[in-house]
């Protein structure tokens, strides 16, 4: 391409809303004005505007006083010798303006309808061949550009005009008809400017998105403006609503930062606890096991009950810190306890609960393992309870971290078996050693048949699989004595009838 000339280059044009237009303080606008800006970022070039009317024009192109003049339709070939470039900078679409209210229909039948065209306009032919092919007669009125024209109109000196369909006409368009192909005319001494201007309008052809696409959508396609508007309006609500969305994810986390921090130091500062309820083989009244319970102390030295801040804990992702200093906590406290009259010189366990994400956590089950074998405990003296249901199709992974930490010496329990738990497979699928039947099971043991019938079926199922079973929940003598009766050496009971969750202090005085 050509970019060496730096000669003013004379343009010629008409107005011809929204082509080119003057606004109030001289500003030449429209998309002739763009595309040319566009044009220059590929050939450079300077240029001035020459206004002019379309007669006018054509004789300064054919006479060299202008270089190019835009918008013009290379049928007037025919009759000029203008030159044009090859591509195509538009399609232009015109039609009939009426003040009155008339339609088409009303041509034929009305032979004094003035009509108003440009002269030397091309469209005025298609109107003209239009008039004749459907035997239509009214008179002609000429003038040199759409101004007078428009002033012809306010003055009721002619009754239509023919304009541009896109412009923002205070005039009804009756009729739209779709010309011509519109190009660039020239003279002989402006042909290497027509092929800079091809040049540049085939590289923006070639791009991936043409711009020279989106400014005639900005002029001749009804629905832009409208469309832009609704596009501003809907990135503006984007970003209103990713500064909403930011807030709203960002606030949260802030908060549960802030809520792990306090966990982290409530464990650091001992303001966690754990109590400890016996659990007891109901034929000998013995402690087979403990079953530690986590509690919190408030600032008054007041214990706060699970449900108040357990949900605080599983909400903000600490189950998994939580889980790990509950079993260094009952660790340390084994050791103690084993001193204990009450145990002293005998097997006990102490369990503690872990939800499903922590068994199914492999990072979890490597510390676990490593903090029992750290510890001076032998095998079977810790027991994990899991709490949540176990899925048939969680059970394979389950199965293998369950089988590395029985091989590692930790016994395994499920806990509230029966309300958490509804498939039996669960039991020969998965190698754990104790089932705990859940408290509303219990509480119907002597009363309600249906469960005093599920509670020995468990029973008996468990004790063919050697499982051991705990019966949770136990409040009341005459479930004791119902108990009792079960047929079951494999069976321990826990409740306030035989004991509440305690500290340490207490179970050393039993």
């Amino acid at each position: 391409m050509n970019t060496e000339s730096k000669d003013v280059i004379k343009i010629g044009v008409y107005e011809y809303e929204p082509y080119i237009y003057v606004e109030e303080n001289g500003t030449i606008k429209g998309y002739y004005d763009d595309l040319l800006k566009l044009l220059r970022k590929k050939y450079d070039f300077e240029y001035e505007y020459v206004l002019c009317n379309i007669s006018d024009g054509l004789e300064m192109l054919e006479d060299g006083d202008i270089d190019i003049m835009l918008g013009l339709p290379i049928s007037i070939m025919e009759s000029r010798d203008i030159i044009f470039n090859k591509k195509s900078i538009s399609q232009e679409e015109f039609g009939i303006f009426s003040k009155t209210n008339i339609s088409v229909s009303d041509f034929e039948s009305n032979n004094e309808l003035r009509l108003g065209l440009v002269e030397d306009d091309h469209n005025a032919e298609w109107i003209l061949k239009f008039f004749e092919a459907n035997n239509i007669k009214m008179e002609i009125v000429y003038d040199k550009n759409y101004k007078i024209l428009e002033q012809l109109m306010k003055d009721d000196k002619i009754d239509l005009m023919v304009d541009n369909a896109y412009k923002k006409s205070k005039y009804e368009m009756i009729y739209k008809f779709a010309g011509e192909q519109i190009y660039i005319g020239g003279n002989k001494g402006s042909a290497d400017i027509l092929d800079n201007i091809d040049e540049a309008i085939k590289e923006y052809k070639e791009q991936k998105y043409n711009p020279i696409e989106t400014i005639q959508a900005k002029y001749f396609n009804e629905d832009y403006n409208k469309k832009l508007i609704e596009k501003i309006i809907t990135i503006i609500i984007l970003i209103v609503l990713s500064l909403v969305v930011s807030i709203v994810l960002i606030i949260p986390q802030i908060r549960k930062r802030k809520i792990r921090n306090k966990i982290k130091y409530r464990m650091k500062n001992d303001n966690y606890l754990i109590q400890y309820q016996p659990i007891y083989n109901p034929r000998n009244r013995e402690i087979a096991g403990f079953e530690g319970l986590l509690r919190l102390i408030d600032s008054d030295n007041k214990i706060i009950p699970p449900y108040k801040f357990i949900p605080e804990i599983e909400e903000n992702d600490m189950l998994f810190d939580i889980s790990l200093w509950i079993l260094k906590k009952v660790i340390k406290d084994y050791d103690e306890i084993k001193n204990y009259k009450c145990v002293k010189g005998k097997r006990f366990y102490i369990s503690l609960n872990l939800s499903l994400n922590e068994i199914e956590n492999d990072v979890f089950i490597k510390k676990a393992i490593q903090i029992l074998h750290k510890s001076n405990l032998g095998p079977n003296q810790i027991c994990l309870e899991v709490i949540e249901r176990v899925k048939m199709n969680d059970l394979e992974k389950i199965n293998k971290n369950i089988n590395l930490l029985k091989k590692a010496g930790f016994k395994i329990a499920i806990d509230d078996f029966g309300v958490e738990y509804s498939n039996l497979d669960v039991l020969q699928k998965l190698d754990i050693d104790i089932i705990k039947i859940d408290k509303n099971f219990v509480d119907g043991i002597g009363k309600d048949i249906i469960r005093n019938e599920i509670v020995l079926f468990i029973s008996k199922i468990a004790r063919a699989a050697n499982k051991k079973v705990i019966l949770e929940g136990v409040e009341e003598k005459e479930q004791d004595i119902a108990i009792k009766k079960i047929e079951n050496n494999l069976l321990y009971v826990q409740g306030y009838y035989y004991n509440k969750p305690m500290y340490l202090e207490d179970i050393k005085a039993l």
